[in-house]
């Protein structure tokens, strides 16, 4: 037999049967997701992210653009400590990950203003902020204007008052005393086997939650949650 016509006969007889059992490893999951809709609740998009991550503020971003136009929440979890302890590469991959951000947002017209990194503490009260607090629309959109400010407005450096300015205006009020919420965050995704952000976990699936952005969309749109 010629080789090109081995290989049609390995497709043909391959490629459906490889059809079938994806759709049978994602039938629990969907039908998880139909129960979930039965029952009158939303989707979820759980974002494991970092207020000093570039490629962080591009997802968290264009996740809430994702979900506005679906039955689904987008659950901001901010961590402070991810990656590999001790990482001696830690400050490159932070210039990499602005880097991916300049270019990922100059698809969509946007300009990445501040192009140097932040560090970690620098930036560390505002994740205890948003993990001590509720789950709400307001928190997502408190959230999303943070990172717009730290990285796409003026590139200033973290100022405080700023941002509780920002949080009176969303939510009211003054922001949380400290609690667990980062360290619980942060053992989440450890737990899930995800240790560098931005990572989704969307109903089974991690996904690079800054480079598989429409692929997430897929994934919402095989479990039923389609744009409206």
């Amino acid at each position: 037999m010629a080789v090109s016509g081995f290989k049609n006969r390995i497709e043909k007889n391959l490629a459906p049967s490889l059809i079938i059992r994806l759709s049978e490893v994602d039938a629990p999951m969907r039908l998880a997701a139909r129960a979930k809709r039965a029952r009158g609740q939303r989707g979820s998009v759980e974002l494991f992210f970092a207020f000093d991550d570039a490629s962080s503020a591009y997802a968290l971003i264009t996740l809430a653009e994702l979900v506005n136009q679906r039955d689904v929440d987008l659950i901001a979890r901010p961590v402070v400590n991810r990656g590999i302890p001790d990482d001696p590469a830690v400050d490159r991959k932070r210039s990499y990950a602005i880097d991916d951000a300049v270019r990922l947002f100059a698809r969509g017209g946007t300009e990445l203003v501040r192009r140097t990194p932040i560090d970690p503490e620098a930036t560390a009260w505002l994740a205890q902020w948003v993990a001590d607090a509720p789950q709400s629309a307001a928190l997502t959109d408190f959230t999303v204007e943070a990172v717009r400010l730290l990285w796409l407005t003026d590139g200033q450096q973290p100022d405080r008052e700023r941002f509780e300015r920002l949080w009176r205006e969303k939510l009211g009020g003054s922001p949380p005393a400290a609690g667990d919420g980062l360290a619980s965050n942060e053992q989440r995704m450890a737990r899930l086997r995800m240790y560098e952000t931005p990572a989704a976990w969307v109903t089974g699936r991690w996904f690079f939650a800054h480079e598989r952005v429409a692929q997430i969309g897929e994934w919402l749109d095989r479990l039923g949650w389609e744009e409206r």
